[in-house]
């Protein structure tokens, strides 16, 4: 199936709903009922003809005209959501697939791009010297500030320009931002982390990942000038009371760059001399020869974002496979580093318990993991209004957001029920703590009445064996 084969499925549906329904629709109402059909032809595998043809619908059109929209909609808003209520918003949006768009390009494991920009304040760096030398065949543009290449490659179709992002870097001076609290929404429980701002953007494309909604970040930006982070970690290192994480993974991953740009070398040994911060590489890679180089410490935690290779096949395009990323979570856990795991997003579908068990056995049943893991976070797929949109643009066999339910939260995401996050929640962490009680378990941006509900132990970062 391609993209162009959903557009084409969207204006068949369109076409067959025109005829099917004795009333005309106006372009709201077409693209509801436009979207609910399409999504449980999606998700259930049938065909749009099917969806359309159920016998309800023709007993509703038998009735007569009046309120048939009305009438419709309800019924396949019935098999598209049957657990919802009346105060459930599942936020029905168009369908809006371009039949030319092709299918995003998937990132090879090397980084080939086409052109760096190098701001002209980092120019003479040794370590801008070392980076371009190893891409002999990029041009290498000097500018002033690489917010002029924003404005240079921006164009009208965000989509476009996020597919071509590994063809353009951008060296810059950071000057702001150096740490920043993870974000949480108020009333929702925070887990205490913070970022670390080393680099935007990821050369993995992940179907869920939020970077796709930046339209803005022409390519990937990476600063050139760590050695300037370090006050501002001592400094923060100083500020905080107890110990308190920081990673360098929420806008980018950790290690997948790792071979050009030698982040990891400068940062593990740095943060062996900190008192209270505890750093996280966070990655979807197996590229952790730099970090096996360094010696490992009490202050450094290399984690892996996991999900069953079912689901990395489908929605991680570019991630090295799961066995790949466990592999080197034990090398890296046999060198004696300690590590996390990360199952954000948990994605719901059918067999979905026996798929993510089988991952929790995979990870403890291996005895260097068991020992030296010290974190595992859960979370669920979640998404904000207009992301679903960008997402069916590129990749043709995303499913995520047809199989199970999804309800506007309090955040103003669109989530799993309730219950349904928490029942995910209590068997992974049953199953987690089969092998290992002793790893913290937290869930992250989750509501406080989503915690209180589910098995997890309720201890707050540091744990007392972390505090000095």
């Amino acid at each position: 199936m391609t993209i162009s084969d959903n557009s084409r499925s969207v204006r068949e549906i369109e076409a067959r709903l025109s005829e099917k329904l004795p009333i005309k629709l106006g372009v709201n109402k077409k693209n509801e009922l436009g979207r609910l059909v399409y999504e449980i032809s999606r998700g259930r595998g049938l065909s749009p003809e099917d969806v359309i043809q159920q016998a309800e619908i023709d007993r509703i059109i038998d009735c007569g005209k009046s309120g048939l929209f009305h009438k419709v909609k309800r019924t396949l808003l019935g098999t598209r959501y049957p657990s919802s209520g009346p105060d459930d918003d599942p936020h029905i949006m168009p369908v809006k697939i371009d039949p030319a768009r092709k299918e995003c390009p998937v990132w090879d494991l090397s980084l080939d791009p086409r052109t760096i920009f190098v701001e002209k304040s980092v120019r003479s760096f040794k370590w801008t010297e070392d980076f371009t030398r190893k891409f002999p065949r990029a041009e290498v543009v000097e500018v002033k500030d690489s917010r002029d290449v924003v404005r240079e490659v921006s164009t009208s179709d965000p989509v476009s320009m996020y597919d071509s992002r590994r063809d353009r870097v951008l060296l810059v001076r950071a000057r702001s931002g150096f740490v920043k609290i993870c974000p949480c929404t108020k009333g929702y429980k925070r887990c205490g982390y913070w970022i670390l701002n080393v680099g935007f953007g990821c050369p993995i494309d992940c179907s869920y990942c939020y970077l796709q909604m930046y339209s803005n970040a022409p390519g990937l930006i990476l600063p050139v000038n760590i050695d300037d982070y370090y006050g501002h970690i001592e400094r923060f290192d100083r500020q905080v009371k107890g110990r308190t994480r920081i990673g360098t993974g929420e806008f980018t991953d950790s290690l997948a760059l790792d071979m050009y740009t030698g982040y990891s070398t400068r940062l593990i040994p740095f943060f062996r001399k900190m008192r209270n911060l505890v750093l996280e590489l966070k990655t979807k890679s197996a590229n952790i020869e730099n970090v096996l180089r360094e010696e490992p410490h009490e202050n450094v935690v290399i984690s892996w974002s996991v999900n069953p290779q079912d689901i990395a096949d489908r929605y991680e395009k570019g991630s090295v496979t799961m066995a790949q990323r466990l592999d080197a979570a034990e090398r890296a856990a046999e060198k004696g580093y300690k590590t996390g795991f990360h199952f954000d997003p948990v994605i719901y579908s059918e067999g979905w318990e026996d798929a993510y068990k089988a991952v929790v056995e995979d990870i403890f049943s291996r005895e260097a993991l068991r020992k030296n893991t010290v974190w595992v976070s859960l979370g669920t797929l979640r998404y904000t209004p207009g992301f679903k949109q960008i997402v069916e643009q590129r990749f043709a066999e995303n499913l995520m957001f047809y199989q199970g339910e999804f309800f506007v939260d309090t955040d103003g995401k669109l989530r799993y029920p309730r219950d349904v996050r928490i029942d995910i929640y209590n068997k992974m962490i049953s199953w987690i703590m089969s092998f290992d009680t002793s790893c913290w378990i937290y869930l992250c941006m989750e509501p406080e009445e989503v915690w209180k509900k589910t098995i997890v132990p309720l201890r707050e970062w540091p744990l007392p064996e972390w505090n000095r």
